[in-house]
Order: structure tokens, then sequence, then C-alpha cells
């Protein structure tokens, strides 16, 4: 069942107050009750709640950002940059990663260390890994195909 109410100005109350901008302080401060177990807000803003939204029920169980992330399980990875993800902790498996492909004529710095590359060019003109060491790019070989 949807429950609506509007007001509108010029209506009178059974107080014998009409609804004006210059008495609708008469009034008092009204109270809403809503008996029902289920309601559908669709449009507007919630405020004022006087505890948060369960995750349960939509919510993430939080009076804050902060709390909602750690709540949610997010971590640190909500708040990074999409360009510029740090994974510092884990494992990815279940992936397959594709590295930033280069012609040896455009690879970039080799700083930081740690870095991999695919190079189109980069073993005597064939394809390979290159992994950096903070001041060169190393070649990783590549060795036989693999058996499928």
């Amino acid at each position: 069942m949807a429950i609506s109410a509007s007001v509108t100005r010029g209506f009178t109350y059974a107080t014998g107050i009409e609804v004006s901008a210059a008495n609708l302080n008469e009034l008092g401060v009204p109270t809403v009750t809503i008996d029902e177990s289920n309601v559908n807000i669709t449009g507007g803003t919630i405020s004022g709640l006087s505890s948060p939204i369960a995750i349960a029920d939509g919510g993430t169980g939080s009076a804050n950002a902060t709390a909602a992330r750690s709540a949610l399980g997010v971590g640190t990875l909500g708040t990074q940059a999409s360009g510029a993800i740090a994974v510092t902790g884990g494992t990815i498996s279940g992936t397959i990663m594709t590295l930033k492909s280069y012609a040896e004529s455009g690879v970039t710095s080799a700083s930081p260390a740690g870095q991999m590359i695919y190079v189109t060019d980069g073993n005597a003109g064939a394809a390979t890994v290159a992994v950096s060491d903070g001041s060169a790019w190393k070649v990783v070989a590549l060795g036989a195909t693999i058996s499928t």
C-alpha cells in the first residue's frame, strides 16, 4: 500500500489554523508515523536517520565513507585512482594479465624498479618481456613455445 501526503495552502486543519507561510509554525513540530513493513522512497533525500541502513537492507551499515568501505571489505583499493592502482598484498589469480606493449624505441623510463613490460622488438628484433631494475630494462628470455 503506497502512502502519500500533501499539504495545500489554504487548507484548514481541525485546529482552525490555516496553512500559510505566516502561521505554519503555530501548528508546532509535526510527527509522522508510518506503520508499514515496506516503504518505497522514489525521490528526494533521506537525512537524520537515527542509525545507518544495514548491509542486509541495501545500506552500508555505516555512518561515514571510511567505515562503509571497511564494512564492505573494500579496503584501500576503493580510494585509489583508476589509473594508478597499487596492489600491496594478497594474490592476483584466475585472470590473464596483459602487459603494456612498446616498441623498443618507445620504451619508458626504467624507474622505479619492478616494472614489467612487453617489448615487440626488444630482444635483437624479437618480442620479449622486460623487467626494470630501476635504471635499465632487463630482457626476460621467453624460451620455447608451450605445447597445448
